[in-house]
């Protein structure tokens, strides 16, 4: 008996070990149009996730050179610091394992700046490729409808790619650079990417959303940097494990 239960013991804390490691990454959209209005991948030093401004999450406008008073209906969004406008926002997602995921453009007039097409459009991931990370496919949503899949979509530097960056739209790559017929939005922009891990060899993904990954084996967030949760988490998961309690979190 001492024996079973040390087994068990041990499988929960590596299971729970397994499940907080998982839920280290993160998805963004990567979008530049053709007036240059913008959001750079996560790991741009100048307008990324962990730059000193809070460029990453807005909609950068016009390539960060708009006058004050350029846009009259956004004054409260003018940021001196980077001088220039700052709009909307973003629907992330945490990458908890291979699976489906969207991200989106939120709260953004598509019409404000004159653009009617993309230089870029992207998914920007923090999953290392050298780990076995791909995306099989990714899809565009164009006003709430699916207007361009692409299949083992290219990567963003395909060469020298370190983390997992498909690509929907990009006129600087010559190999695709007239490829995207997805069409630009008037209203919403979503993008719907999958994920796998060695071509998927470990099994049938679970189907996972931002903002609801209840089907994920857990959805809490770890260190981006390190993939690593602190070890107490660890521990107080499988405490609770052992008591017969079992919890998701949803993303808030």
């Amino acid at each position: 008996m001492k024996k079973r239960i040390a087994s068990v013991a041990a499988a929960i804390i590596s299971a729970a070990a397994l499940t907080v490691s998982a839920s280290a990454y993160n998805g963004y959209i990567l979008v530049q149009n053709t007036v240059y209005s913008f959001r750079n991948g996560w790991n741009e030093g100048t307008y990324g996730r962990d730059a000193n401004n809070n460029a990453f999450d807005h909609m950068t406008m016009n390539g960060a050179k708009c006058d004050e008073g350029t846009y009259e209906d956004y004054e409260d969004n003018y940021d001196y610091d980077i001088g220039t406008y700052l709009i909307g926002d973003f629907t992330d997602a945490e990458i908890t394992g291979e699976g489906t995921y969207r991200v989106s453009v939120n709260n953004f007039d598509w019409t404000l700046d004159g653009a009617t097409s993309f230089n870029l459009l992207e998914v920007s991931t923090d999953l290392p490729v050298a780990e076995g990370w791909v995306c099989t496919s990714i899809t565009a949503y164009v006003d709430g409808v699916a207007t361009q899949t692409v299949e083992n979509p290219i990567n963003h530097d395909e060469e020298t790619a370190v983390y997992v960056q498909p690509c929907l739209a990009n006129i600087y790559n010559p190999d695709i650079k007239d490829s995207y017929t997805g069409g630009y939005p008037t209203k919403s922009l979503e993008v719907e990417f999958t994920i796998a891990k060695n071509g998927g060899s470990e099994g049938e993904a679970p189907a996972v959303t931002a903002g609801d990954v209840a089907a994920a084996t857990d959805s809490s967030k770890g260190s981006p940097d390190t993939g690593i949760e602190d070890v107490a988490a660890i521990a107080g998961l499988a405490v609770l494990a052992g008591a017969g309690i079992v919890f998701t979190r949803r993303r808030k």
